[in-house]
């Protein structure tokens, strides 16, 4: 009976070591694949971004970006179909040199005085010649694209591939994309239909995805590797193309004429500097001579902080500060009102409302930068808002190796491209 008892708590020692093991392994699993993807990484407007959604994006966001660089239509195979290229101009301009000098040879020594021959070589000639110029255009044309693209979009491109660019890049997308989510909500359904992309423009683009992928790799053994599904990726794309699509909306809603505001601006270093201006203006300061005299910004200072007309959307983009825009394009402005201290980026703002007009013209320039630039300064002007509120990005979260594509590098390359050479110039020939 004593050695049954003794059994009995052997096993019932050696079960709750099980159970208890069984307990941590099933704990760790839950924390790693439940509960830690589910921490937000940051929020926006109380609704939380999850790293595992963090996680998703960066793994599109860096083979995309691998497919940008190293895809069979990727800017290096573009860099080296361009060598090519060039390497073929100048051998087409040699030929061609080559034609040139054999003609004055053969035109040289003819006999001297007029005839049918030397009509005819001196038409070969200049047609020769106005062949010459053609090519050395094109050779020209062809060579500055690939010094761009060797020395500039390549070196840039493999310079913000890194995790830090990659992976604030990501996040900002999410953050984008909720603000973009939480608009459309209040939007008509065409509107909503023109931003939201159809399930058969993500299957294109989809297509396009896979198909440049690298050829030493594959769709599947990307998924593989990132641990991300294809539903992952299609959830993905669907971002990166609302985001296209909301760039486009907003394009369409830039129009000249359109409202427009003539103001002028004074920044101003610290709160109780600003005040103590602000206080001589509402007792009869003249607001260009404060300017002068108090403004940091050594753009406007000099002209009493004359900003000119503004369209919506040009001091934002000229300043980053969209809450002075915010205040600016309110539709309660009236003329010559006077701002409250803006408080933006580190500085001080105060503003004066001089003239308005509902219908202005807007030069070209311009009118293509706002278009350009739509998305930009739409979100620079929804996350100005006092009801937008967007939480600091944990940066532990940022860098986790476990939400870190393994093949996405720390930091951006040290050395060059180790692109091949090309010809010097294609005015001549050997």
């Amino acid at each position: 009976q004593k050695v049954q008892l003794q059994r009995r708590v052997t096993w019932t020692a050696a079960i709750s070591v099980f159970l208890l093991i069984v307990i941590v392994l099933v704990g760790f699993w839950i924390n790693i694949n439940v509960i830690t993807p589910g921490l937000p990484i940051t929020s926006v407007n109380g609704n939380p971004i999850p790293q595992s959604l963090y996680r998703k994006m960066v793994a599109f966001k860096t083979q995309v970006a691998e497919d940008q660089l190293n895809g069979p239509s990727g800017l290096i195979a573009q860099r080296d179909s361009l060598r090519k290229q060039v390497a073929a101009q100048q051998n087409s301009i040699n030929t061609t040199n080559k034609q040139i000098d054999s003609l004055n040879k053969q035109i040289k020594a003819l006999p001297a005085g007029p005839s049918a021959k030397r009509t005819s070589l001196n038409q070969q000639l200049t047609a020769a010649q106005k062949q010459l110029v053609s090519e050395q255009a094109k050779y020209a044309t062809l060579n500055n694209q690939y010094t761009n693209l060797n020395s500039n979009t390549i070196p840039q491109a493999q310079s913000n591939f890194n995790q830090s660019q990659v992976g604030n890049d990501s996040v900002s997308w999410l953050q984008n994309d909720e603000l973009i989510r939480e608009w459309l909500a209040t939007q008509s359904s065409a509107v909503q239909a023109s931003v939201n992309p159809s399930s058969a423009a993500v299957n294109r683009a989809m297509n396009d995805f896979k198909t440049n992928i690298p050829k030493s790799s594959s769709y599947s053994s990307f998924l593989s590797k990132d641990g991300v599904s294809d539903g992952d990726m299609q959830a993905m794309m669907t971002i990166n193309l609302r985001r296209d699509n909301m760039q486009n909306y907003l394009a369409t809603q830039v129009i000249s004429p359109t409202y427009q505001v003539l103001a002028r601006a004074m920044t101003i270093d610290t709160q109780a500097h600003a005040q103590k201006v602000l206080n001589q203006l509402q007792h009869g300061g003249d607001f260009a001579k404060l300017a002068k005299t108090n403004s940091s910004d050594a753009t406007t200072n000099t002209t009493g902080g004359s900003l000119g007309w503004l369209a919506r959307g040009q001091y934002a983009q000229n300043y980053t500060a969209a809450v002075v825009e915010n205040w600016i394009f309110d539709s309660h402005r009236t003329l010559n009102e006077l701002s409250p201290i803006l408080n933006e980026n580190g500085a001080f703002h105060i503003v004066q409302i001089l003239n308005i007009d509902p219908a202005r013209p807007v030069d070209a320039t311009t009118l293509q930068s706002l278009k350009s630039n739509a998305l930009s300064n739409w979100l620079l002007e929804q996350q100005a808002l006092p009801s937008t509120k967007i939480t600091p990005v944990d940066q532990n979260k940022l860098l986790d190796p476990m939400n870190i594509p393994s093949d996405l590098p720390a930091g951006a390359p040290s050395n060059g491209t180790g692109a091949p050479s090309v010809p010097a110039n294609g005015s001549s020939g050997p």
